[in-house]
């Protein structure tokens, strides 16, 4: 039992020394060449906890642990090759060092990488264009997966976007996209896909098609009088002021005196209510 406990202490303490945590994106980040040694071993762990623990033995807690430490030192292509719960996993794709993803394994069958993630207002989204490049916060609360990555993994091959927003007043709305692309940061990361719209209220971003990102230090929207992304206080596809900004400033559930000054997706709340809640996901397109 004590050389399982230092494996594991081990094992716990070389995940987060190994690499940075997401909101640490653009700074330097150190590797860890012994990732693949580390599952390894605590695969081999898990296996000889498993023919060891029956039911209601203790060593189920500590399988539980293993079997949760593994998903996340282990290395996957993409979220779409996750077979396990949701939940953190070291993902590869559209990354140079491997980052950990917010991988959705459940939600409309599952693939699916958490791109956006906004709950509280904790995090704030006033951001700059280096920032909304890069990625901040972190997937587990609120966050920002970063342009670059969003146009590395749609560049690949076709992709679908799921949109999921909850209200202040209780209710709720999803839209879905068959096909979402982002261009590189030399065209200021242009949405240059946005197609097949399905969903139970109306597509607040099809004004966004073809529109590059715009954030309050790199005015690129179509107004001329104003900066959208200024007044958003968020970064975002923005022609004009558009009709949605998801990264828009949280204001709670008092409407604002201003119209489209906040989170919003006007064909759902409109253009002065700020939402309570977004998830923004992606996945490889499925016929």
């Amino acid at each position: 039992m004590m050389t399982l406990i230092v494996s594991l202490l081990l094992a716990s303490l070389c995940t987060p020394l190994c690499e940075g945590s997401f909101s640490l994106l653009s700074e330097p980040r150190q590797t860890c060449a012994g990732y693949a040694g580390i599952a390894d071993a605590i695969a081999a762990l898990t296996k000889s906890v498993a023919s060891q623990a029956p039911t209601q033995d203790p060593l189920q807690g500590v399988l539980s642990n293993l079997q949760q430490l593994l998903r996340q030192v282990t290395l996957y292509q993409s979220c779409g090759d996750v077979t396990g719960p949701s939940g953190l996993y070291r993902v590869q794709e559209g990354n140079d060092d491997p980052t950990h993803y917010l991988c959705e394994t459940e939600l409309f069958g599952g693939g699916w990488t958490v791109i956006q993630r906004r709950t509280n207002g904790q995090t704030n989204f006033t951001r700059s264009f280096n920032e909304y490049r890069d990625g901040f916060g972190h997937p587990e609360q609120e966050f920002w997966i970063g342009l670059t990555r969003l146009h590395r993994i749609t560049a690949s091959s076709q992709h679908e976007l799921a949109i999921l927003m909850d209200a202040f007043d209780g209710t709720t709305a999803t839209v879905r996209y068959t096909n979402f692309k982002v261009a590189a940061e030399a065209d200021n990361f242009r949405l240059s896909t946005l197609s097949g719209f399905t969903g139970n209220t109306g597509n607040s971003m099809s004004t966004s098609v073809g529109k590059t990102f715009s954030t309050f230090d790199r005015d690129t929207d179509s107004a001329a009088t104003v900066n959208c992304a200024n007044v958003w206080k968020g970064g975002w596809w923005l022609n004009g002021c558009g009709d949605s900004n998801l990264n828009g400033f949280y204001n709670g559930a008092t409407p604002t005196a201003t119209p489209k000054t906040s989170m919003v997706w006007t064909a759902f709340k409109g253009a002065s209510q700020s939402l309570k809640s977004s998830i923004m996901l992606i996945r490889k397109y499925r016929a």
